[in-house]
């Protein structure tokens, strides 16, 4: 399930421009309100929560930059959610009716409203744009290294995290589990979840196989983190 959840703040909010893992909270917040059972069990570590959400989004980029401070200078910001588990999003949504708001690093937000997308049909060739950037790393001595594009490990990442995912979800292996993946354009990024950064970018880019496996990215999101707000795409 795909969500557009639109909230209101007064002019002048400010936020921090690493907001994503400040909204993150927010989400759990909600799903908590409405199931705590289910909470609890997307703290269990080390296992994908299987959904993702977006970067918040300001109509008409209508925000300026203050050192390290993202100032709203409009009424309306907006971000998208997806789940491969239609429960979160709808725990997700009854937490949201429960109380509209959501307090997001200190600034709080009126829910305003929350819309159903259309989820689209994924075939064996499909092309993608992220709406958060796509984070993708391997284990080098005992420490994370962070990939870009340019590195040929870094496809090889997402194809093995999308396998991962779907023998969790699914309790069996996909059949034929192979991509291809072109990238269009990318744009690199530099995140921070608590006390760390992590490289990442956001992209543009065509992938072609195994359908499943491109349906479980759309819906869960691409590469690693998605639950802290990485990995998030629409069709382009």
């Amino acid at each position: 399930m795909r969500l557009k959840v639109v909230l209101g703040c007064r002019a002048g909010t400010s936020l921090p421009l690493n907001v994503s893992y400040h909204l993150a909270s927010a989400i759990y917040r909600a799903i908590e309100r409405a199931d705590a059972r289910l909470s609890l069990e997307l703290h269990v570590p080390n296992r994908p929560k299987f959904f993702t959400f977006s970067k918040l989004f300001v109509p008409k980029k209508n925000f300026r930059i203050d050192g390290e401070k993202l100032i709203i200078e409009d009424e309306e910001v907006h971000f998208f959610f997806s789940s491969l588990r239609d429960e979160l999003a709808a725990m997700l949504v009854e937490g949201l009716l429960r109380r509209p708001e959501m307090r997001i690093a200190g600034s709080d937000f009126s829910v305003l409203g929350i819309e159903v997308l259309e989820e689209k049909e994924i075939g064996r060739e499909e092309r993608f744009v992220t709406l958060s950037p796509v984070y993708a790393t391997k284990a080098v001595n005992g420490k994370a290294l962070d990939l870009y594009p340019t590195q040929k490990e870094f496809y090889e990442v997402l194809l093995r995290n999308l396998i991962r995912k779907y023998a969790i979800f699914y309790g069996k292996q996909p059949e034929n589990p192979k991509l291809k993946f072109k990238i269009e354009s990318f744009k690199p990024k530099r995140i921070q979840i608590k006390d760390t950064w992590h490289r990442c970018c956001e992209m543009t880019f065509e992938a072609e196989g195994n359908p499943e496996l491109l349906e479980l990215g759309y819906k869960a999101g691409f590469g690693g983190k998605n639950s802290m707000g990485f990995g998030m795409v629409k069709l382009a």
